[in-house]
């Protein structure tokens, strides 16, 4: 097992975005995890929370609440682990690209939370949210 924690530079970059914006372009390696497709609640779908984003504490509660997402961010977790571990001796920084249909909700919970968990267990990570800001353009 790898120790992390002695680096300078991030070893886990996260990347959320909306597949509606269209996919930010990534080198091989890179980790995709689309998250249109997740039994995840959609904020979107609830009038209390319209027009709110990934940052928004009651956004959070309700995507966190969702019944499949510990076990999708626990699997996440584990394959950029898997993917790290497998290809440390590289020295390169994996590319994790989170995404769900406009970059504002799902995909910027569960980039926060992946960093959150990952930063926590000793690997440096960063993260870009490409679509947070409302009408973000392609």
């Amino acid at each position: 097992m790898r120790d992390y924690s002695d680096s300078e530079f991030p070893w886990v970059h996260i990347e959320t975005f909306g597949f509606d914006h269209g996919v930010p372009e990534t080198a091989i390696g890179g980790l995709l995890v689309d998250l249109r497709g997740v039994d995840f609640d959609d904020p979107n779908l609830q009038d209390h929370l319209k027009g709110r984003d990934g940052k928004d504490a009651d956004v959070i509660e309700h995507v966190m609440a969702s019944r499949m997402a510990f076990t999708k961010l626990e699997q996440t977790v584990g394959q950029a682990k898997a993917l790290l571990d497998f290809n440390a001796k590289k020295n390169f920084t994996l590319r994790v690209l989170i995404g769900d249909h406009d970059g504002r909700t799902r995909s910027v919970v569960v980039g926060d939370a992946m960093a959150e968990i990952l930063n926590g267990r000793g690997i440096p990570t960063e993260v870009e949210h490409h679509h947070l800001a409302a009408g973000t353009q392609k």
